[in-house]
């Protein structure tokens, strides 16, 4: 089997519903799909994202600089595939380059799946067949009440919810507390209750605001500091009890390793867009597996959940509110998480199948950017 052809795309929609936490405003998703083509006649998709900036800038990558690489080449061999392109791009650091190459990689892996007649998560190991979900919020706005937020909370439950997670990083840290003791009143001892700071918070914050929340029983505080700094985190994690969740922001292998050697990091929230691909996810997924860490994918619901129950290692699905494909109306059979339970579709390969004309829709125009474009960040 070979790659014969490949068509790139570039999208750009705003979530479903408004989003917001410390230190950005969310204006648009950008996605970019690849499909590729084969001799055998089988294709595959994939597709890669940004928050607000760069979808322009790496569909071009892909489609001048990535995609000729791997034309005439088999996808069943994704280590050559995966290698050629880190190897091609590696001036450019990592970043851009490995989120093209994550949509690359997954198109393949979509092959592969296509080509046994298998899902993905049975390729990858088939640990289970079912995650349990956690519902993540990106509400963080000035006017958002405490009683909003609880009646959210109902409704989440109401739809067998027992985990949840909130963004945290109001001026005034009582703020932040008296949420959280309020929410997990409503949760009650069965519950779980999640924070995330998206990395608001300085070194010196840290230490001083996470120990006031180190008695309320979260399950994590998630990029509570710049995601660079190895050695703030080892530091805030041996004052604080409450365990640490991080890896959104980080790019590639090494970065998660320094982590791990550090004892920096308790939940590794690599994302299958960021990291490169399915084939490096599932690298660090085995790394963390080796130092004791559970993985927790960050967003990419309908794919992530293909990854979690393929692996041993595996916490809980993130199911994060207006951000799913399906609820962005981008598929032509919606993925959803049922009971608070996720279950992959049995189709071969990853299951997702985008309605075209959805697409369409939505196409990027880079010269609407170009004179539209201000910034989310805070």
């Amino acid at each position: 089997m070979k790659i014969t052809e490949a068509k790139v795309s570039a999208h750009r929609l705003p979530p479903s519903v408004p989003w917001e936490d410390a230190t950005n405003k969310v204006d648009g998703l950008e996605f970019i799909v690849v499909e590729l083509f084969t001799d055998t006649g089988l294709s595959g998709t994939g597709f890669t994202y940004t928050v607000d900036i760069g979808g322009s800038s790496i569909k071009a990558l892909t489609e001048d600089y990535l995609v000729p690489l791997v034309i005439g080449m088999d996808p069943l061999c994704y280590e050559q595939i995966w290698s050629k392109m880190q190897r091609q791009s590696r001036r450019l650091g990592t970043g851009v380059n490995v989120m093209g190459m994550a949509a690359i990689d997954i198109a393949v892996w979509d092959l592969i799946g296509k080509f046994y007649g298998q899902p993905l998560y049975k390729l990858i190991g088939g640990a289970q067949d079912s995650i349990p979900a956690y519902i993540s919020e990106i509400n963080l706005k000035a006017q958002d009440s405490l009683n909003d937020i609880l009646a959210r909370v109902e409704g989440y439950m109401s739809e067998g919810y027992k985990a949840v997670k909130i963004k945290i990083g109001r001026p005034d840290i009582n703020e932040d507390i008296e949420r959280i003791v309020r929410i997990k009143q409503l949760l009650g001892k069965s519950g779980q209750l999640f924070v995330d700071l998206n990395q608001g918070w300085t070194a010196h914050d840290a230490l001083v605001k996470a120990s006031q929340l180190d008695s309320l029983g979260l399950g994590w505080i998630e990029e509570p500091i710049l995601f660079s700094d190895v050695a703030a985190h080892k530091q805030l994690r041996q004052t604080i009890t409450t365990p640490i969740a991080l890896g959104e922001s980080l790019h590639s292998r090494s970065q998660v390793l320094s982590y791990l050697q550090a004892g920096a990091v308790d939940y590794v929230q690599v994302d299958v867009a960021f990291i490169g691909g399915i084939t490096e996810w599932l690298k660090i997924a085995h790394l963390a597996d080796v130092f004791g860490k559970k993985v927790a994918p960050h967003y990419m619901m309908e794919l992530s959940l293909q990854l979690l129950c393929g692996v041993t290692n595996s916490f809980m699905l993130e199911n994060v509110i207006g951000g799913s494909f399906t609820e962005l109306g981008l598929l032509e059979e919606p993925i959803t998480v049922k009971n608070a339970v996720g279950v992959p579709p049995d189709r071969p390969g990853h299951g997702i199948i985008f309605d075209r004309k959805a697409l369409d829709k939505v196409k990027l125009d880079p010269v609407s950017i170009r004179n539209q474009f201000s910034g989310g960040s805070k």
